[in-house]
């Protein structure tokens, strides 16, 4: 039987991700929330590692775009995710930690069935760092960094640099909860959580169904 290890920043998106989980029958699924944030992530999901050696680790979640294909309720399949909020001085690009490649890829055989499972989704690049953009500045300079980043959360990077360690095969999916393109970034985020969140996390039930 098949184990993925599940995590997620928040108690909001752990009560959606656990009822999907109990329909799982087929698999064993350990859910844990982190907290928000990159230590929070990676601390998680090396304990979850260590503890149960899943099969494969999903980092759930919500995260926000700048990309103006994309809108609220929107699923992201990450093909590969990258810091963007790291620099280690010379010898390393902005948003490489030192030692490390700049971008951790998403294992693809779990993208691809990802991608299968949601055939509207899209599938790109996810960045991560310890903070939420409510700014035009902000998001000029993560679209200086990466121009086709398609969402950005706050754990995804952590998660996946953790499962890089390990050796153990990572995937992240995303949905979208806020748009960068009026200003109002926040204000989505909170319709999102009041109005959409469970209609957009379901799915995620069809990703567990296809890995």
């Amino acid at each position: 039987m098949k184990s993925v290890a599940i995590t997620c920043a928040m108690d909001k998106e752990l009560t959606l991700v656990r009822d999907l989980a109990l329909k799982q029958a087929d698999k064993r699924i350990f859910c844990r929330k982190s907290g928000i944030g990159k230590v929070n992530a990676a601390l998680t999901a090396d304990s979850l590692i260590r503890e149960h050696r899943p099969d494969i680790v999903l980092s759930i979640g919500c995260a926000g775009t700048f990309q103006p294909g994309l809108k609220e309720c929107d699923a992201v399949v990450a093909e590969r995710v990258a810091y963007h909020d790291v620099w280690c001085g010379e010898g390393n690009v902005p948003g490489q930690v030192d030692g490390f490649p700049l971008f951790f890829e998403c294992e693809k055989s779990l993208v691809d069935a990802a991608c299968a499972a949601l055939p509207e989704a899209h599938r790109g690049l996810l960045i991560s760092g310890d903070q939420f953009f409510i700014s035009e500045e902000e998001d000029l300079r993560q679209k200086g960094m990466y121009p086709d980043a398609l969402a950005v959360d706050m754990e995804g990077a952590a998660v996946a640099q953790v499962c890089h360690l390990h050796g153990i095969p990572f995937l992240a999916v995303k949905i979208i909860s806020d748009t960068h393109l009026d200003g109002k970034q926040a204000q989505h985020y909170e319709g999102f959580w009041q109005d959409m969140a469970g209609k957009s996390f379901a799915a995620v039930e069809k990703v567990l169904e296809a890995l």
